[in-house]
């Protein structure tokens, strides 16, 4: 009878030890409970346009994060003058824009995108990671390419850039690149169309042809006297300019599968639009089709150099209104950053038309 009382009275101990355990831990995580929720209620409690200045401090990185948090957050970063503000400052700095990333096109067609969207389409940051993340794939696919190789593509180099202070793009991209030298071969139309074979870092051929126009000097005043090496300037019918170019170039550009324009874009050169007229002339669609792509390199001296945005260039020629592929990359003749990159994705566009 004893045993048995003294065993009830330590199972009744132990049961109420528990219980006031449990009794603890429950008012514990109700109060932990209420903090959170006095916390959530404080920011929810702010006005709307409180709420997003504190978010307008945030990267577009930070702002898909915190879309993630709680439903609030999520309406707060989808907010489209949020995302407007962000891409009016950001797409400053971006080093590369393309005719299928320029944010411009989708004002221009009135797009029902929302502006967080067009800033994920078309923002370089982006796309790195999105590549990175498919590296397995494009590596396959670039194998996949080689084994069964295509002809070797033509490319023509040229643009005010080459008779400026970033005229060493040429020598430094055949001399001083990952770029190897494989062979010449000669012009075929009077002497145009001559250059020299380059194999890439990654294993693609292509053929260079640089073609310049001028010197610099020649170029300050080849509007003045009408004298162009590539270019000739005519009259239409109502007595306005109107650029052609010589009939050998003409026949070269038939056989070209990809435009490389060089412009000086440091921010003392104010000639990016001085060679407009040439460009146009060039990709004229009676003798260039309007698959061929056009890739602008943006370059300055060195990495230092103040330059004009990647932006500003595409404005500055409205490349918008071009119609053909192009995609414009930031570069330096120091160490050809961005050269490669570009190349690269000239390459793989002149693919996709055979």
């Amino acid at each position: 009878m004893g045993e048995e009382m003294g065993s009830h009275s330590v199972c009744s101990g132990g049961l109420q030890q528990y219980l006031i355990k449990q009794r603890h831990c429950q008012v514990q995580l109700k109060e932990d409970q209420e903090d959170k929720s006095q916390q959530q209620s404080g920011f929810e409690c702010l006005p709307v346009d409180v709420r997003l200045h504190i978010f307008s401090y945030l990267t577009a990185t930070e702002l898909c994060r915190a879309s993630t948090v709680c439903r609030s957050w999520y309406d707060i970063t989808e907010d489209n003058l949020l995302w407007a503000r962000l891409l009016a400052q950001d797409i400053h700095q971006w080093d590369v824009i393309g005719h299928n990333t320029n944010p411009a096109i989708y004002k221009e067609v009135e797009s029902e995108w929302s502006n967080k969207e067009i800033y994920l389409r078309c923002s370089p940051g982006v796309k790195k990671l999105m590549h990175q993340n498919n590296a397995m794939f494009s590596n396959v696919t670039s194998m996949l390419r080689y084994l069964f190789p295509k002809k070797t593509p033509m490319f023509a180099m040229f643009g005010p850039g080459l008779e400026s202070h970033t005229s060493g793009i040429v020598r430094q991209l055949i001399h001083e690149s990952d770029f190897t030298k494989m062979a010449m071969f000669p012009g075929k139309f009077d002497g145009v169309g001559g250059g020299i074979t380059l194999k890439s870092p990654g294993g693609a051929l292509l053929h260079l042809s640089v073609l310049y126009s001028n010197t610099e000097k020649e170029r300050e005043k080849v509007y003045n006297v009408r004298q162009h090496k590539m270019m000739r300037v005519k009259e239409d019918a109502s007595g306005n300019d109107k650029y052609e170019m010589m009939p050998a170039v003409q026949d070269f550009c038939e056989t070209v599968d990809g435009f490389i324009y060089v412009v000086d874009a440091s921010a003392e050169c104010p000639a990016v639009e001085s060679g407009l007229s040439e460009l146009l002339a060039m990709v004229n669609e009676r003798w260039s089709a309007t698959h061929v792509p056009v890739l602008v390199l943006s370059t300055t001296p060195e990495q230092t150099t103040p330059r004009i945005s990647c932006f500003e260039v595409v404005e500055r020629l409205a490349l918008s209104k071009l119609n053909r592929p192009w995609q414009v990359w930031n570069c330096s003749i120091e160490n050809l950053s961005g050269v490669e990159d570009g190349l690269t994705w000239l390459t793989e566009q002149t693919r996709r038309k055979y």
